[in-house]
């Protein structure tokens, strides 16, 4: 039983456009440097960056994540995953990213989520969000679209 304070951002809840709060990410060199070890990426202009230095482009993962609740929240619900009654996954579906400006230790980003889309899909249930990233300058430097499967089709199972 779901309690007052805790609705369910179940799919049929889900609608487009709400943003969750802001988070701000310094890009420093021990940062590109710590990413490029967790990735197994040996490049030196990764492992001993300085300021100015390009980070991994992949690296939006790292600076800019999703943060599916803080959307859920912005929409007056809670997540499935942290619900206290019966919490599930929505599972990765897909992910499409593009980068505009490259990112650079010293810079400064600011990102936020958002819902982009929802649909149906084979009797599945998909939600997509986007995450925008900006520099200190205001200037997008990616955005990546992000799906998840908030619903499984009748009859089948979960993977």
């Amino acid at each position: 039983m779901t309690t007052e304070t805790e609705k369910r951002w179940e799919w049929e809840a889900v609608e487009p456009g709400p943003s969750g709060e802001k988070l701000v990410a310094e890009v420093t060199p021990e940062s590109i440097a710590g990413y490029a070890g967790r990735v197994r990426n040996p490049n030196p202009a990764y492992v001993t960056p300085h300021d100015g230095d390009l980070a991994i482009p992949t690296s939006i993962f790292n600076y800019a994540q999703l943060r599916r609740n803080s959307v859920a929240e912005a929409s007056g619900y809670v997540a499935l995953e942290w619900v206290k009654e019966n919490p599930r996954q929505t599972p990765f579906a897909k992910c499409t990213a593009r980068w505009f400006a490259p990112i650079r230790a010293g810079d400064t980003l600011t990102n936020s989520a958002r819902v982009l889309e929802k649909y149906e899909r084979r009797g599945n249930r998909f939600v997509t969000f986007r995450v925008d990233v900006r520099n200190q300058e205001d200037v997008k430097v990616a955005e990546y679209d992000y799906t998840c499967i908030f619903e499984y089709a009748k009859g089948q199972k979960p993977v």
